[in-house]
């Protein structure tokens, strides 16, 4: 590792550890509570029962009864808003997730046809699975990427050829990345109006700018002139940007390209509004009451954003610290902000739980013969 990436790795993991203490100081385990004639710096935390509340003193436990306990004013903790939550709610929230999925899935394999990929839905979705069970143990969402694209890249295509080539596998993998953040981040700002007006709304402006962006990148791959000859095909296809890029120009230039972005644009539609229901129905489910609506939406899309910054495995730390910021500014409680959060990634983990059982269930002589395939590397 150069010394810059081992910088950039340092930095990351610095911040993911503030995040944390962050959360730790922030959110309280148990409820706070204190007397609303008193000054709130009286505030304890506090355990409830049938009979009453122990009140965990620095001098000590005490126990009161019903009738005072009742009287308290409480910032529900952590442990309280998840023990409490409605479980109901919450088995039909993983099944609206799964289905998110699902339509996930479907989104990219719009993309892997354009490229000419031979895979059903089903399959897609097996192998986004998977690759859930990754993005786990890997910084950010690139480990899941990297899975997704080495699941799919020793497979054939209807043009005949017996492996996928690499270039059009990550070319799929990151128009289908910028048209799902696009997408998210345009229904965010939607929702950020219609529920909060133009009025302090630089945030959803800033998020209405990505679909704007992408759109245009979009416009100029396809009419960027061909060949080396002019300065910005040149800036297109030479250096580090280049490598980036280049696998996208052939991708987006193919005459289906227009149909098929228009596809997956329109299930991605399908994905962020099932996103932003399951955020809602957490918020419900732990029976929290926003005060400012939109800021559940444009904080949901600014927490996605988040995560993806490649620190800890599996965005723990700033996930979590976003989490209760942006679902703060909504008007919730630390606990029930962090509860929300720690109930979507117990989503994902089961989804990932899934994947890597789908996994492991694999043909034994496909997972080796898969591996000892001869690699196609990515576009230098």
């Amino acid at each position: 590792m150069t010394p810059r990436g081992r910088a950039g790795r340092l930095l990351a993991w610095a911040l993911a550890v503030v995040a944390l203490a962050f959360v730790a100081w922030v959110v309280p385990v148990r409820d706070r509570c204190w007397d609303p004639r008193a000054p709130a710096s009286t505030r304890v935390s506090v355990t409830r029962n049938q009979d009453g509340c122990t009140l965990h003193l620095r001098s000590g436990e005490a126990r009161i009864g019903a009738p005072a306990c009742a009287e308290l004013r409480c910032e529900p903790g952590v442990a309280s808003t998840l023990t409490h939550a409605r479980t109901g709610v919450l088995a039909a929230l993983l099944a609206l997730y799964a289905l998110g999925l699902l339509v996930w899935a479907a989104r990219w394999r719009a993309l892997l046809t354009l490229a000419g990929v031979d895979i059903s839905v089903l399959q897609v979705w097996r192998v986004s699975t998977e690759a859930q069970a990754g993005g786990i143990l890997l910084p950010g969402g690139i480990g899941g990427d990297a899975l997704r694209i080495a699941s799919v890249i020793g497979r054939p295509t209807r043009a005949g050829e017996p492996r996928a080539p690499a270039a059009i596998v990550v070319a799929s993998v990151l128009l289908d990345r910028a048209i799902g953040l696009s997408v998210l981040a345009l229904v965010a700002a939607a929702l950020g109006f219609a529920w909060g007006g133009l009025r302090d709304g630089a945030l959803a402006f800033a998020l209405l700018a990505i679909p704007v962006a992408v759109a245009l990148g979009l416009w100029v791959l396809r009419r960027a002139p061909q060949g080396r000859t002019s300065g910005l095909a040149r800036w297109l296809t030479g250096g580090r940007f280049g490598r980036i890029v280049g696998p996208m120009l052939e991708y987006v230039r193919d005459a289906r390209a227009p149909a098929a972005i228009a596809r997956a644009a329109g299930l991605s539609l399908v994905v962020a509004v099932t996103q932003f229901a399951v955020i809602r129905g957490l918020v419900f489910a732990v029976g929290a009451q926003p005060s400012a609506e939109k800021w559940v939406y444009v904080g949901g899309a600014m927490v996605f954003i988040v995560a993806a910054v490649p620190a800890l495995p599996g965005g723990w730390g700033t996930a979590d610290a976003a989490w209760i910021f942006f679902l703060g500014l909504a008007g919730l409680p630390a606990g029930a902000a962090l509860g929300v959060g720690l109930l979507y990634r117990l989503f994902w983990y089961i989804s990932a739980i899934v994947g890597a059982a789908l996994y492991v269930a694999r043909p034994r002589a496909s997972i080796v013969a898969a591996s000892h395939a001869p690699a196609e590397s990515p576009p230098a």
